[in-house]
């Protein structure tokens, strides 16, 4: 039995790629004869860098930024091997994460991105070409300004003032001044890897969901809104772009807009351009059933998410995929989404009640057992085409 393990990371507990090893064992505990191939993949947030330098055979460099909260850090980011070694892989969350920061000193109205633009300018000295920048698990709600900083743009409120870090001073902004812009990273190909198709603003948007996750208030909620709207009217006054109603623009605390606005970038599912770089579909062809994951299997798991995503491609090839997570939580719509994309059944790895804490820190132990009884099924109900009809 051939089988392709391609899960994305399961957020707080295990890297993509702890966990694919930890399927493998769990396979292998079973059925020793199997043949393993592992595919960690990302949808455009964490493990996005490891997973497609590691396919690619490209490399990982590190240079210093600032957090969300301003202060210093290192931060890594990666290099594409092969024909793709002028391109360059930043995650935002490397530097602005919200992990990065202890939930005590989080402050949603003036965390900012200007770390991951000292990345994009980073990347740009050490000889990137183009970048393809993930945005997932931002602590800001910035719209992307802190990072325009960095590479030079100025923000100004109307006594021509810089505004303070942070979405919390939108609504002050006055003018973009970008007579001290660095030209090479408003002119760098930059493709944004978003794993969310939201807007801006609204109901829908940047701050009304995701900034109650970064701890918002209601009134706090309804200030970066008008913000990052007042922050689109300006962007279109400044060169035209209107940024307010492209899906994905919210994604990252609206920094999709502020790259889509201000840099020559261009957005797509982050799942589809990881697939497309590792060439999932080969890795499809060749196993006789995929078996995928992430920390929560949940309604929204088909849209966009790393399972779907691996799924569609393995049922155009004609192969099963099961997926596996921390918990499951589907009703009988979701259920019925997750078969359509290609999920032929899913299963929470947990071994019964137990609190959270314990749960994460037990994390690949209970992967290694949810696969070592998928296999041991398997092995008496064989899934797919057999080898020689490969």
């Amino acid at each position: 039995m051939r089988y392709l393990l391609a899960p994305d990371s399961f957020k707080e507990s295990a890297g993509a790629e702890s966990v694919a090893r930890a399927m493998s064992r769990g396979i292998h505990s079973t059925d020793p004869s199997a043949e393993v191939r592992m595919l960690p993949l990302s949808d455009g947030g964490e493990g996005l860098t490891s997973a497609l330098v590691q396919a690619t055979h490209g490399h990982i460099d590190t240079a210093a930024a600032h957090d969300a909260s301003g202060n210093e850090i290192q931060a890594s980011f990666g290099f594409l091997g092969s024909s793709d070694a002028s391109t360059a892989v930043i995650e935002l969350a490397a530097a602005s994460g919200i992990e990065r920061i202890p939930q005590d000193r989080r402050d949603p109205m003036s965390a900012s991105t200007f770390g991951t633009g000292e990345l994009i300018m980073a990347a740009i000295k050490a000889g990137a070409r183009r970048i393809i920048l993930g945005l997932g698990g931002s602590a800001s709600t910035d719209g992307g300004t802190g990072l325009a900083t960095a590479c030079g743009y100025r923000f100004l409120d109307e006594q021509g003032n810089s505004l303070e870090s942070g979405g919390g001073s939108l609504s002050q902004l006055h003018a973009i001044d970008a007579r001290n812009v660095n030209r090479e990273a408003v002119s760098i190909p930059i493709v944004i890897a978003s794993d969310v198709v939201n807007p801006l603003t609204g109901p829908h948007g940047a701050a009304r969901v995701f900034a109650p996750q970064k701890g918002a208030t209601a009134a706090q909620i309804d200030k970066l809104d008008m913000g990052l709207a007042h922050f689109s009217e300006h962007i279109k006054s400044f060169n035209g772009r209107d940024v307010q109603g492209i899906a994905g623009a919210g994604a990252a605390g609206g920094s999709g807009a502020g790259l889509l606005g201000l840099f020559n970038a261009t957005i797509q599912p982050g799942i589809e351009l990881v697939l497309d770089l590792v060439r999932g579909r080969d890795a499809c062809q060749w196993a006789d059933v995929v078996i995928t994951g992430e920390g929560s299997i949940d309604a929204q798991t088909p849209f966009g998410k790393v399972p779907s995503g691996i799924a569609k491609l393995a049922q155009g090839e004609g192969k099963p995929c099961i997926a596996i997570g921390g918990q499951i939580k589907l009703d009988e719509s979701d259920r019925k989404r997750l078969r359509d994309a290609g999920i032929v059944a899913s299963f929470g790895i947990a071994p019964g009640a137990a609190d959270l804490k314990s749960l994460l820190a037990t994390t690949e132990e209970n992967v290694e057992a949810s696969c070592a009884s998928i296999a041991a099924l398997l092995k008496t109900r064989p899934c797919g085409a057999s080898h020689d009809q490969h």
